[in-house]
């Protein structure tokens, strides 16, 4: 059967995600539920029901064309039960949800389908570009994204990933051969914190990104989103320089909180758990990067990573 995977958003002319200019593909599914994720509608294994009130019109068709009987227009507004479609499968709400209100987060895609894309992006990366699989987890789809990278590796073009880590060595061992760049997230040393801001434990992380660098051929840049109060306290940042030292990690890429996806909570049905007001100062930020550089390892902040 030909491989397809579900991926949630394509972007071309990317440049923050690797060398050069890239496309960037985001594929559906996560091993974390980070609460500050900026695409929570890529969160679920499975594609979700993405529903933006501002198109919608009321007009009661999704509510007579679903199968599930999961959406109901009550007190003027729509309500969708969101455990009811879990059980769907059809989307058949969306056929005659004519102002597009309505929408799956993902679409199935075979490699040849992202083949396409990726060769009509190829002319305008110039020099130093190429693919980044980002997502979700972009290897949680392992039989996919393996297929996909190796087409995309013996046909010359630069590849790159974006993982959470979260997930076991058996598939990062499929794609390394395909590899030539890897950003993984670290976003909490300690195991206690990670599971409190994630909802998942950093076991696996921490072992894997320990293997790849011994392992790894190509280049291992470890990332950090900087959350205040959950990860820039003085004694996580001395585990961070104690882990990266004890595996030779040169260089970290800090991130900086944001909450530019805080809206997508509410058309998938989700609270946004995080204060909006809760963003790390540029004073803050010099301050994390200084006790990495002080400690020998090359540490950029946000997009300004010397690719």
């Amino acid at each position: 059967m030909e491989l397809k995977a579900n991926i949630f958003d394509i972007q071309g002319l990317s440049v923050h995600d690797g060398p050069g200019c890239r496309t960037l593909i985001f594929m559906q599914g996560c091993t974390l539920n980070c609460h500050w994720c900026s695409n929570p509608e890529g969160i679920s294994r499975k594609p979700v029901l993405i529903y933006n009130v501002e198109k919608c019109r009321l007009d009661g068709n999704c509510v007579r064309d679903c199968t599930f009987n999961a959406i109901e227009i009550k007190d003027n507004r729509l309500v969708i039960h969101r455990e009811l479609c879990k059980e769907c499968n059809d989307y058949s709400c969306l056929k005659n949800c004519y102002t597009k209100a309505l929408r799956v987060s993902a679409k199935e895609m075979s490699i040849p389908e992202l083949m396409k894309i990726v060769q009509r992006d190829r002319q305008f990366w110039g020099n130093g570009g190429g693919i980044t699989l980002s997502g979700g987890e972009p290897l949680l789809q392992i039989d996919f994204a393996e297929g996909f990278l190796k087409r995309c590796y013996d046909a010359y073009i630069h590849t790159a990933i974006e993982t959470c880590g979260n997930l076991p060595w058996k598939h990062y061992e499929r794609v390394l051969p395909y590899l030539d760049w890897i950003f993984i997230d670290l976003k909490n040393p300690d195991t206690r914190w990670h599971k409190e801001g994630t909802e998942a434990g950093n076991e696996l992380i921490i072992s894997n990104i320990a293997r790849l660098s011994k392992e790894f051929k190509g280049r291992l840049i470890v990332r950090i989103p900087v959350i205040p109060g959950f990860n820039d306290g003085d004694d996580i940042l001395k585990r961070y320089v104690a882990f990266f030292r004890e595996n030779n990690i040169s260089e970290v890429n800090l991130l900086l909180l944001h909450h530019l996806g805080r809206e997508k909570y509410r058309m998938v049905g989700r609270e946004y758990p995080m204060d909006i007001k809760n963003i790390p100062l540029k004073a803050e930020m010099a301050k994390i990067s200084d006790v990495f550089i002080e400690s020998g390892i090359s540490c950029y902040t946000g997009s300004y990573t010397p690719f």
